[in-house]
This record gives C-alpha cells, sequence and structure tokens, in this order.
C-alpha cells in the first residue's frame, strides 16, 4: 500500500509506516535542513522540498493514505498558542484541502496536546466537520508514547478518517507495554563521552557512534522552571525540537526544587550538568542507530529529531490502519453463523456503573477488568479459555458484545484515565470489543432470551452464555 507524506521532517512517521510495510513513494518538507538526511535515511522515496500551499493535487502521486503532522507551534502550549492566528496554523487548513481534493482511502494527523485546550475547541470542532463533510469517518484520540514501548512521557494528539464508502471500522490501539521503557534500557549501553559543540560546525561523523555529540550551550533561565533531570529507573521527559532545551542526562547530580517553577543546579557542580546527545535523544524517540542525522549544524539535529514522531509509535499507528484496510477487504455481504453450541459459548459477564460508563466502553470497544490482587481481580491465567462475548449488565439492563479474540493486554491506570475511565486500582487487563453493536440473539435461528440471570454479582467473572441467558427456542 502507498501512502504519501507532508510536513514530513527527517521522516519518523515515514520510517514507521515502512516498518509496518507500507510504502512512501512522495514526501514534503519545507525546511531544507532537513533534506540530507531524509534522502539519506528513504532512498525510494521521492522528496520534493517546498512549502505546501505550493502543491498543487495533480502533482502528488495516486495513493492509498496521507500521514503528516502540520507545524505544532501555533497550538503548543511551549510556544504562544496563536491557533489560526498564526500562518503556520493555517497549514492545517491547507492540508485538509489536499485531502479533500485527492480522496486517499484514510488519512493520519498529528498534533500537540495543545489543539485541544479549550481555547481551541471551536478550531478542533471545525477541523473534525471539514474533514466528515469531506467524506471520512473521523476519530480521534490523545496518546502518551509511554504507554507503546517509548522510554519518554510525550502526549499527541492523532486524527484518523477512513472514507465513508470503505465502511471501515478502526481503533486505535491499545497499549504495547505495562510497564515503561527506562532510560536505563534505551541509552545505558552509550558509555562513551559525547563530542562537544557550541557554534562551529559538525565537520565529520563521529568516529566511535554516528551523532553521538552534544550542545553545550548556555541553560536559559526558563530551562530551570521545572526539572529537567531523570533517573536512569524512569522514561525520560519529552524530546522537544530545541536543543537549548533537551533533557539532561541521567548521570547529571538532581537538581534543585525551591518552589513552584523553581529549579536549580547543585552549586560547584554546574560543570557535571549535560544535556542528552544527538544520539541519545534519536535512541529515546526510538530511532534505530543505522538513521543517520546528517547536518553541520548541531541544534538542527536536535530540531529534526524532536519535531519527529516516534517512529515506534508510527508503526502501532500504521499496523492499525493496515488491519482495518485488510478487513475492509475480505468483508462479504453474508454474516458468519454463530457455531453451533452458541449457548455453551464463553462469555465474560461485567458490570456498568452508569450510562457514563457504559457510554466510554462502547466509544473505545474497550471493557477493562482490573488486575492488581484486590477485589473482582482477574489475572492473564485466568484466561486459558478467551471469552467469545461481552455480556454488560446494570440493574435490570443486559446487553450481548462480541469480543476480539486476543489475548487480553495489562495495562496500568494511568492509560485507562487518558481515555476519560476513572479508576481506583493500579493495573487492568483489557478486552477489547469487535463493535460497539449488541449482538441480537434473536437472529440466532429464533431464540429468545431474557436477562434474568445476568445480575449474578457485581465482580466480573466468566461462565457460558447459557448460565446467564434463558433460552426458550430448542434446535431441532
Amino acid at each position: 500500500m502507498n501512502v504519501v507524506s507532508f510536513f514530513a521532517g527527517c521522516g519518523g512517521l515515514d520510517l514507521g509506516f515502512e516498518q509496518a510495510g507500507f510504502r512512501v513513494v512522495w514526501a514534503n518538507e519545507s525546511e531544507p535542513a532537513v533534506r540530507d538526511t531524509y534522502i539519506r535515511n528513504h532512498p525510494k522515496t521521492t522528496f520534493v522540498l517546498d512549502d505546501i500551499r505550493h502543491i498543487k493535487p495533480e502533482t502528488i502521486p495516486d495513493c492509498d493514505g496521507f500521514i503528516g503532522g502540520p507545524p505544532c507551534q501555533s497550538w503548543s502550549i511551549a510556544g504562544k498558542q496563536r491557533g489560526l492566528a498564526d500562518q503556520r496554523g493555517q497549514l492545517f487548513l491547507t492540508y485538509i484541502d489536499l485531502i479533500k481534493a485527492k480522496a486517499p482511502k484514510f488519512f493520519l494527523i498529528e498534533n500537540v496536546k495543545g489543539l485541544l485546550d479549550e481555547k481551541f475547541k471551536d478550531v478542533f470542532t471545525d477541523f473534525l466537520i471539514q474533514l466528515e463533510t469531506a467524506g471520512y469517518n473521523v476519530q480521534w484520540k490523545l496518546l502518551d508514547a509511554v504507554n507503546y514501548k517509548i522510554p519518554q512521557h510525550r502526549e499527541r494528539v492523532f486524527i484518523v478518517g477512513f472514507r465513508k464508502d470503505l465502511n471501515a471500522t478502526f481503533q486505535f490501539p491499545l497499549p504495547t507495554c505495562s510497564q515503561p521503557i527506562t532510560l536505563n534500557q534505551a541509552i545505558g549501553d552509550i558509555t562513551e563521552a559525547p563530542r562537544r559543540y557550541l557554534k562551529e560546525k559538525i565537520d565529520s561523523a563521529n568516529p566511535i557512534r554516528h551523532n553521538h555529540d552534544v550542545y553545550v550551550g548556555a541553560f536559559g533561565l526558563y530551562y530551570q522552571r521545572g526539572n529537567r533531570r531523570r533517573p536512569w529507573e524512569r522514561p525520560s521527559f519529552t524530546i522537544h525540537a530545541t536543543g537549548e532545551n533537551a533533557p539532561l542526562h541521567p548521570s547529571s547530580p538532581k537538581m534543585l526544587y525551591w518552589g513552584y517553577e523553581n529549579w536549580s543546579f547543585q552549586p560547584n557542580k554546574e560543570d557535571y550538568y549535560r544535556r542528552l546527545s544527538v544520539r541519545e535523544c534519536a535512541r529515546i524517540q526510538t530511532f534505530p542507530d543505522n538513521f543517520i542525522f546528517d547536518s553541520p549544524d548541531i541544534l538542527a539535529l536536535y530540531r529534526m529529531i524532536g519535531n519527529a514522531v516516534p517512529p515506534r509509535l508510527g508503526q502501532v499507528l500504521a499496523n492499525a490502519i493496515k488491519t482495518t484496510l485488510t478487513n475492509v477487504k475480505i468483508k462479504t455481504s453474508v454474516e458468519v453463523k454463530p457455531h453451533k453450541d452458541y449457548r455453551k459459548a464463553h462469555t465474560l459477564v461485567g458490570y456498568f456503573k452508569n450510562d457514563l460508563h457504559r457510554n466510554l466502553i462502547l466509544k473505545h470497544s474497550l471493557y477493562y477488568v482490573r488486575s492488581d490482587g484486590r477485589k473482582g481481580t482477574m489475572f492473564k491465567e485466568d484466561c486459558t479459555i478467551m471469552p467469545e462475548y461481552l455480556l454488560l449488565h446494570h440493574k435490570e439492563k443486559a446487553e450481548l458484545y462480541s469480543l476480539v479474540d486476543e489475548e487480553p493486554l495489562l495495562v496500568d491506570a494511568s492509560y485507562l484515565e487518558t481515555l476519560g475511565f476513572e479508576t481506583t486500582g493500579k493495573t487492568y487487563l483489557c478486552f477489547r470489543l469487535k463493535h460497539s453493536q449488541q449482538k441480537n440473539i434473536q437472529d440466532w435461528e429464533g431464540a429468545t432470551w431474557r436477562h434474568s440471570k445476568a445480575r449474578r454479582k457485581y465482580a466480573p467473572y466468566f461462565t457460558t452464555l447459557d448460565k446467564v441467558i434463558d433460552f426458550t427456542y430448542e434446535r431441532k
């Protein structure tokens, strides 16, 4: 499947899609400093260095999808948040116009969390409406990269749309790890000292480790408004696009806290503080070591890395998109009937607290069960037989849904909280719903049912359908 890339930068998102099996056939970027790096690492992609506003739809190759993240500075909390008053913010609309003109099967848009701020609520809603009216089913979600085996906390908004005529059902990927990847795991093997640069040009490759070069310019006043050092056993802070603001290496001394937005370096230890090197930042962003960043300006290297989507997150999203497109291809107009012993089908019985809780479950196609040893706990070992159905109940109401046939994923509470769920535990098992439409049991060869047995207890448990549903129809 072919995709084209906009605001490509050095190609982090592009690399993730390539790792998932897509072909990035064409890429556009307006920043000259990234050209050599992109071409060096994506030799099979046609690279167009130009302002997106100068790109004519007829010059863009036919493709299956558009990918790219418009400039984030207009919405970023770290910037002035001028939104559409900033010309860079208006590039978001240009991207939408090109999507309308070429009508690819799908698109992916990435941007900063600031886009969700209350001051941009109307703008963000307008973006979504424009994409919907262009003929797409649109979904969006705030994802934290740390939940996807990326050793940094990095919250970004992702918007994905599929053309309505495809009748595609897309689900954002669940977390791929239950414990964060630490700095020690990510960069602990880089033990040699980096080369130090201020304003001088980088005129040769580092002979020991590619791009293991560090900026040693002064730390600004704003740098010490917060803690900039994470220890080895934790993931990194967000890798930003400005080398001056790169996080400190974990070998640096701890910073001293004096009050809100008031931190400092330890006296007489200032020389022991150093930023992460270019290669260390690239590792934390999940670029492989054979991805070479090519520029004589060290701050340009930090900028292209910090602006990139972590390739590993790009790959996870690309795989979810590919699964959706594959399912579209194999859909048939005839629904497969359940096996004849459907009344004995393994079922997870779960409880929803109220309509808001139920709506969140259906919105995210996800049901979660506590897995921390307290009341109502389940463990992966309990899932030797995967349930085919989820029976949700509350008081006199019971609903039945099909579940995806896959091992439940263990996640921590913070992930569920980003989806809007209220949690009281630490870890949870997540089961995925195939879709948010209830199963109509009456379609199963005339069977009728009642949910009088659905309220055995509030804690979730496994059983079979015939234990919670009264079937009055007998097969011949």
